[in-house]
């Protein structure tokens, strides 16, 4: 992986020369930003700094076995620190502060932008953007390493934590060698798949298995052979799940071998968030989903729009 040579250098000064340090996860984390921000808040306190890591949501409890993630605040009070990391945010809304701390984009402040997504609008004075990145943590795995500092076993744990995930425990297309290379090294360092293979993807509540019966039972192929499903806050109310349960289920709906991309909407209180996904070398999802205001990978994408789902029945009269 190439990393700018000059941003490189310039977060290395940085660094040096920072003694608070703001980590900021994107709203509604998943394992790669999640693991990029505690990777960066275990190297920061090797370093001797300290860092904070701030989040608009809170954490699922499905990372609850991540280093450090206790240590994860949620809200932003002020930005009275010496430089700021956002990690896996692929535009600035995602950040969820882009209405309360404008003034984060707008490059006056020392703000690293670390990110892997093709939708990202290098909001940052300094840019670690790098497209085909398998995730942030591999960007972040990368930086370390050509910045010469140390990767010890909580910061190996976190970075694998968000490669695991963003490629669906090695089964998405963007599982390269050199993705297996990094993984390899950071087992090396002492991480620990067993607990994030068995608490991320061998874990499952109750309520999330009732959550992801109504997404089964609501799904259905459209004409143009688009698997779709929904999801409802009454859904939610009557399974007793939480929005962060909804991880990985699109990509069992995504599962069907005729669809061309595969998508779920879910309500979320006055919102609709809409998750794609594809297999198809020809369709790309982040497309889709920019025309709604979102972004993503090619094969994986997103949107939120205001609103709500409202139930459509048609009629036609064929032929016997």
């Amino acid at each position: 992986m190439e990393l700018n040579q000059n941003e490189l250098n310039s977060i290395k000064e940085l660094i040096e020369n920072s003694n608070k340090i703001l980590i900021i996860p994107h709203k509604s984390p998943d394992g790669d930003t999640m693991g990029s921000a505690l990777g960066l808040y275990q190297l920061f306190k090797n370093l001797g700094k300290e860092p904070e890591v701030r989040c608009f949501d809170p954490p699922p409890l499905v990372f609850s076995f991540m280093p450090n993630v206790e240590q994860v605040k949620v809200d932003l009070e002020d930005l009275d620190y010496d430089s700021i990391f956002i990690v896996d945010a692929g535009a600035s809304h995602l950040t969820g502060f882009n209405e309360s701390y404008p003034e984060l984009f707008d490059k006056s402040l020392n703000v690293v932008n670390i990110d892997h997504h093709g939708s990202n609008d290098f909001f940052g004075k300094y840019n670690l953007v790098v497209t085909d990145s398998a995730s942030a943590t591999a960007i972040v795995y990368e930086m370390i390493l050509q910045l010469g500092l140390e990767i010890d076993r909580h910061i190996a744990t976190c970075l694998l934590t968000g490669i695991y995930t963003d490629t669906g425990s090695f089964m998405h297309s963007n599982t390269t060698a050199e993705v297996m290379k990094i993984s390899a090294r950071l087992l090396a360092k002492g991480a620990n798949l067993r607990s994030i293979s068995k608490d991320i993807f061998n874990t499952t509540k109750v309520s999330t298995m009732r959550l992801w019966g109504r997404v089964m039972k609501n799904a259905y192929q459209t004409s143009d052979q688009v698997t779709m499903s929904i999801v409802t806050n009454k859904d939610f109310e009557d399974t007793g799940a939480d929005y962060s349960e909804m991880t990985g289920a699109v990509d069992y709906v995504n599962a069907v071998p005729s669809a061309k991309y595969s998508v779920i909407l879910t309500e979320r209180g006055d919102k609709v968030k809409g998750s794609l996904r594809t297999l198809r070398d020809e369709v790309d999802v982040a497309e889709i989903a920019a025309a709604y205001g979102g972004g993503g990978h090619t094969k994986a994408a997103g949107f939120t729009i205001p609103g709500k789902l409202e139930k459509e029945i048609r009629w036609k009269v064929v032929d016997k």
